[in-house]
């Protein structure tokens, strides 16, 4: 009898749980940020931009270092049509492959850049040397640092 009682009950707990629909991953990009640093200067070494649905941030540091002072801040609107475009140019798959850091960012002066993205709580950086960024994220950061460009020198 004992043993009919733990066969009901593992069964029916195999029945509850088979029917158990699976959570589908967070593929929502919640945030895209862009920068570039030079850790052998003093003024404006760092520069951090955050892409959202709703705005462009960017901040400036004295040194490469976010603890720093900040130099500039700025932003602007961005649209959910805007951001959706620049999320156009994203190949999650191909990014994630990605090494975190690629070359050797900041060597010698040279200075470094990276893009990071947050999807569905998952944050992923991959850091690469100044003005040569990956292939695969060529495009993409090509539309970041021209708006960033833009942004910056609007006046901010």
């Amino acid at each position: 009898m004992k043993y009919l009682r733990a066969f009901l009950a593992g069964s029916l707990c195999l029945l509850l749980f088979s029917h158990c629909e699976k959570e589908e991953a967070d593929t929502t990009v919640y945030r895209i940020t862009q920068g570039t640093f030079f850790c052998e200067c003093f003024g404006e070494c760092l520069t951090e931009a955050r892409f959202t649905g709703a705005a462009i941030e960017a901040t400036t540091y004295q040194t490469c270092s976010p603890m720093s002072a900040v130099q500039r801040e700025c932003s602007e609107t961005l649209s959910d049509a805007e951001f959706q475009s620049i999320l156009a140019l994203v190949d999650w798959e191909a990014f994630r492959s990605l090494e975190e850091t690629i070359g050797c960012p900041d060597c010698a002066d040279g200075g470094g850049q990276w893009v990071e993205i947050n999807r569905g709580g998952e944050v992923y950086r991959v850091t690469y040397e100044f003005g040569a960024p990956p292939t695969e994220l060529a495009e993409l950061v090509n539309e970041l640092s021209q708006r960033v460009t833009e942004l910056v020198t609007s006046g901010c």
